[in-house]
Parts: C-alpha cells; structure tokens; sequence
C-alpha cells in the first residue's frame, strides 16, 4: 500500500507539474524575453512572503501529522489544530502587515527591480489561504489519505493554469507586447486592464487558484469530527512542534532565502532564471516528495510498535528505488540541458542552463536525504534533525552571501548569480545527505550505502555514451526527438541492470502493480467512500 500510495501521489503531482509547465511554456513562448523578468516577479515576491510563513507554521504542522498518525482522538486534532492555525496566520499576516510598514514609514524605502507592491499584497493573500489550506491536507496526511491529499492539491492547478494562458493571452502593455489572440470586440476592455496590469494579473491567477483549492479541501473535511480545542492536546503538539521549530524555520530560509539575495543582489530577470529551472525540477522532485508524505506518518506508525526492522527496511527500498529513477533521469537532463530549456521555456532562458545543471545534481541529493529525513523525523528524534538542518541552512546563507553577488568568491571564474545561488544550495545540501545519513545509523543501524547505488551510476553512465553518440549522429532539436532518445536510453539502462542484476523480475512487477490503473482507482474509490471514525 505505500508503493501505490506514493505512486498515486507521483502520478497525479507529475500531472500537475505537466499542466503547471503548460502554463510556463505558454508564457514564456508568447512573452520572449519580458517572460524572465515577470517571473522573477512573481518568484520575488512568493520567496519574500514565504520568509513570513514561518509564523504560519512553527513545526505545529508536523506535529499535527505526528499526532493523527498515532491514533489520537480526531475531533480533538482538527479542532486544536484549526485553532492553532487561525492563531498563526494571524500572526503571520500582523508581522508581514507591520514589516511592509517599517520598511516604507520608517525606512523610507519601496519596493525595488525584483518586485512590485501589488504583487507582493496579492501574494501576502496568497499565503493566508495556503496556511488554512494546511489544516485539511495536513489531516489528510496524517490519516494517509492520499486520494483526498491529491484532490485538493490538484484543483489549485486547475483553476491556476488556464487563467495563466488568458492573462499571457492578453498581451503586456508597457512591454509592447501584443495580444496573441484576437480578441472579441466585447472582450477588448478586460484584455486591455489585463495588459496594463499583467504582472498582477498573473499574480492574481495564482491567489485564485489557492482559494478555490482551499475551498475542495474543506468540503473534502465537512464530514470529519471536530471537537473544541483540547489543553493537553495543544501541550502535546508544543511539545512536538518546539524542536520542529528550528526545522520549519530552516526550511523556509533555505526555499526563500536564494531568490530574495538574487533579487536583491541583482533584478528580477535573474531571479526569473533561477526561479524558472526550479519549476522544470519540480517535475522530477515529485518522486521525493511522494515518499516523504507516505513514510513520515508511516515511520510514526511503526515507531510505536518499536518497530526497527521494518523500518530500515522500507527506508533501504525507498532509497534503491529513488536511486534507479532519479540518476538516470538527472543524466539525460545535464546532457540535453540547452535542447530542454529551448523547448520547456524559450532562447531567452539560455543564460540559466549551468543553473539547471547544478540543480539537477542538488535535485538527486535531496532525494537521496528523504528517507533517512523522514526516518530520523518519524522517530521522534525532531531534534536532532532540526540541529543538522540549522547546520545547512547557516552553511546556504554564508555560500548565498559569497557566492551570488558580482564581487562574489567565484566571480573570476564567471560563477555569480543563480549558478553562485545553485552551488550554495548544493554545497549545503550534500552536508545535509552526510548529516541525516550518519544520525540515521546511529539511531537504527541502517547502512550509510548501498551497492545498488554504483550499479545505477554505471548503468546512467553506459546510457549517456550511447546518448552522446547518437546526438551526434541526429542531434536531438525537437521535443519528440529529446522523447525517443529518453525511451532509447531507459532501454540501454534497464538492460544495463538487467545484466548487473540490479534489475529483477519482482522489480518490473513492482512497478507495473503500482500502476495498474484498476487497483489505483479501487484504492482512490475506497479512501473517498471510507467512513470517517467518530
């Protein structure tokens, strides 16, 4: 049940990225090059706000999986929950309310080259809506209902994606571009204000798929108990949530803290760069992020049986896994890496290719760091994952500082920027892999590596000459060419493994069982017909 839980979650999140790049692709082609800077707008102020949702959680949002995944009472977890919630983005939107005025009143200072004023606002929403959205999908992790989890995360895409292509329809005013389309006389006022007002336009597109994201998610919730805020139950989740705290903080800087010293150091075209090659490897992050929704609470489960074997056991099957998909996946990407962003994106996006390059490595570290993450986590060993991960955010910080700016420590070798950005990330992130790694043997006796790992890497490598060789031959320009060669290369690697025999028969039947789409639908019927325990 957790193959096929992390694979639903991986099929409907590469359906949602798919239609998220729809909206990139339709952008970027039909803006050129205004499309960087928008985007760097728009990523601006999302990392500029996303600094504040550190209030908005606090590590209670673990500590509510945490809690539903043992068995308390639900009422009771959604009602404390909810209330703590409330509290928190209240918080959150005062503090942000109160910074904005500081900066302007006392400082004297505005909003400059990265972002705008009305975005910023439209985005402070934003982060209002996605922080009561947590109280429905957090519940829905913990009960690892992923189905319902999927649901409302699904809709915010929805609702997002085809307002993105009317707004990049309407053209951009101040940047000279026209329309793309021909629009109806009737119509011509709206494309006209949406012109004028394309960049909060834009903004407003994802605030409105939020809220309608939000909304799913509480008719989803409509038949759960909720119970009045229980004290002890509130102590319970402090008590878990104040070791978070220093996690939840840590992972906020690190998402945030790159774009905001790039809009800073430099404008919004290169946060544009650096927050676009984000977006394409959120594709191939999916696989990471599905088995950590699953483990966590898993782990928890198993954790109050004591459990350890069988948790070393899905944590070593987790990772082989990751490994067999994620590299080969991440060499096609640095081989192919200027034909996928002319094809993802445009021309205009060419400066960021070392970006994607340097991502694409800190895409597989990351993966690679999630199981033990989640093992570490699920233990009840909060702590000690937040000190390892205070020890990568200080190291990003101090990398961003050297790094990013014109005069930065990599500057005579032409590194500066979103590349300095992306080897800060990457640099912290590898510390992070040898940190889990260690604390995770300590704590259950796992290995620190596995075999299976360098047969992949051989098996990537093989791929990549025969890659190389046949893109020298036909040189692969179009997106169906880029298609066939990705279907050549699964081919030459799985047979690779084959021959290793690193890839078996029970492993294809793995994956073919998770995916049957008779079985997938009978488990997402089942979740959504499931009567909620009073």
């Amino acid at each position: 049940m957790i193959a096929r839980k992390s694979a639903l979650i991986v099929i409907s999140q590469f359906f949602v990225r798919f239609l998220g790049w729809i909206g990139l692709l339709v952008l970027a082609k039909c803006w050129g090059g205004f499309a960087p800077e928008a985007l760097g707008i728009i990523g601006f102020a999302m990392a500029f706000i996303g600094l504040f949702s550190i209030i908005g959680d606090l590590g209670f949002g673990s500590a509510h999986v945490k809690r539903i995944s043992e068995g308390k009472d639900l009422g009771a977890c959604i009602g404390t929950f909810a209330t703590i919630k409330l509290v928190l983005t209240t918080c959150m939107l005062l503090a942000v309310l109160i910074a904005i005025f500081i900066w302007k009143q006392v400082f004297h200072e505005g909003f400059y080259d990265a972002t705008t004023e009305p975005v910023i606002f439209i985005f402070i929403m934003y982060c209002v809506f996605s922080n009561l959205q947590q109280i429905t999908t957090l519940t829905f992790n913990g009960r690892g209902e992923i189905a319902k989890l999927q649901i409302t995360s699904m809709f915010e895409i929805f609702v997002k994606v085809p307002l993105i292509i009317l707004v990049v329809l309407a053209g951009v005013s101040y940047a000279h571009i026209a329309p793309a389309i021909h629009w109806p006389q009737v119509f011509q006022p709206f494309q006209e204000f949406l012109a004028k007002h394309a960049v909060g336009s834009l903004a407003t597109a994802y605030l409105l798929g939020i809220i309608i994201s939000t909304l799913v998610g509480f008719w989803l919730l409509r038949k759960y108990p909720l119970k009045k805020p229980s004290w002890e139950l509130s102590k319970s989740y402090f008590s878990f949530a104040f070791p978070i705290l220093i996690t939840s903080v840590i992972v906020t800087l690190s998402t945030n803290i790159d774009k905001i010293m790039i809009g800073y150091f430099w404008t919004s075209t290169e946060v544009g760069y650096y927050y676009s090659v984000q977006q394409i490897l959120l594709i191939i992050l999916i696989l990471n992020s599905a088995i950590a929704t699953v483990l966590f609470p898993t782990f928890s489960e198993y954790h109050k049986d004591k459990n350890f074997e069988k948790i070393n056991k899905i944590t070593l099957m987790a990772e082989r896994y990751i490994s067999m998909v994620m590299i080969p996946i991440a060499v096609v990407l640095i081989l192919f890496v200027n034909s996928i962003i002319n094809i993802m994106l445009n021309s205009s996006f060419l400066p960021a290719a070392s970006v994607l390059i340097t991502l694409t490595f800190f895409a597989v570290i990351t993966s690679f760091m999630g199981p033990c993450s989640s093992l570490i986590i699920g233990l009840n060993r909060p702590g000690i994952a937040a000190k390892i991960g205070l020890v990568v955010c200080i190291t990003n910080i101090v990398l961003n500082y050297f790094f990013i700016p014109q005069w930065g420590l990599l500057t005579p070798l032409g590194i500066n920027g979103p590349t300095g950005a992306a080897i800060a990330t990457l640099i912290s992130t590898v510390v992070g892999l040898f940190g889990f790694k260690i604390m995770a043997k300590k704590l259950t006796g796992i290995p620190l590596l596995q075999r299976h790992t360098l047969y992949h890497i051989i098996g990537s490598l093989l791929m990549a000459c025969v890659l190389v060789y046949l893109n020298i031959l036909i040189p692969a320009v179009r997106w169906y060419q880029l298609l066939v060669f990705a279907a050549l290369g699964l081919v030459v690697y799985i047979s690779v493994l084959f021959v290793l025999k690193e890839f078996k028969k029970q492993d294809f039947y793995f994956f073919l069982d998770i995916v049957r789409p008779k079985e997938m639908l009978s488990y997402i019927k089942s979740e959504l017909k499931e009567d909620v325990k009073k």
